[in-house]
């Protein structure tokens, strides 16, 4: 019986290894780690998010007045430029005004990161295509047959798949390749930050409680050295 359990566990933690780095037709995602310390990275990656992604996608479960103090945005910016709604409180969500359900299909981003990774959203936003055989004119490598239109072309520029199918780029957006890569990890740091805004807090705070533990530990050793 013993032996049934180990062979279970065994099967399936390297099922969910095999897995894990499933990439659509890429054999591994780009490697990306999410830094959500970066304040200036987080504050460019909401522009980004709000230029090209608001308009379809709604942060449902990410508040305005907590966007405001984790990513120290003026209160002036954050109704004039961002909200840009008399109706809208700084308490409510961020969906600028997208219904619960959207009518095409995009998915609210709140906690995309976390059930995807953080991997896959970096290469999923590098890898668009041209594709004819598509209603939108692209495709990707990581999600093939997306019904997502590849709305950074304008940064990125075209690309398409050679021979080897490998992306060569065809012609050049307003950023220069390292420009967009840069702006791609602002937006899924961004992306990151919204799917858990209290991770900030959690690991600023681990690293107090991790000295705590370091000096108690060094407190009770030296009691136990005295009256031992």
């Amino acid at each position: 019986m013993k032996k049934l359990i180990f062979l279970a566990f065994f099967i399936s933690f390297f099922s969910y290894s095999a897995g894990e780095n499933k990439c659509g037709e890429l054999e591994k995602c780009f490697s990306f780690d999410s830094s959500v310390h970066d304040r200036d990275s987080l504050q460019r990656g909401l522009g980004i998010y709000k230029n090209y992604c608001s308009s379809c996608h709604t942060l449902r479960y990410l508040r305005w007045n907590r966007l405001q103090r984790d990513l120290d945005i003026p209160e002036t910016v954050l109704i004039d430029d961002l909200i840009s709604n008399e109706n809208v409180k700084t308490s409510d969500f961020v969906t600028f005004g997208l219904p619960e359900i959207s009518p095409i299909g995009a998915p609210d981003l709140t906690l995309r990161t976390r059930v995807r990774g953080d991997d896959w959203i970096y290469t999923y936003l590098q890898t668009f295509y041209q594709d004819a055989s598509q209603a939108t004119g692209s495709n990707n490598l990581v999600y093939p047959g997306t019904a997502m239109a590849h709305v950074l072309i304008g940064l990125q520029g075209t690309q398409e798949l050679d021979s080897n199918g490998k992306l060569k780029q065809l012609s050049k957006g307003a950023l220069e390749p390292e420009e967009f890569d840069s702006a791609m990890e602002d937006l899924v740091n961004f992306l990151a930050y919204a799917s858990e805004p209290a991770r900030i807090e959690r690991e600023r705070n681990g690293i107090y409680v991790i000295l705590f533990f370091v000096v108690f530990t060094a407190v009770m050793w030296l009691l136990y050295r005295e009256y031992k």
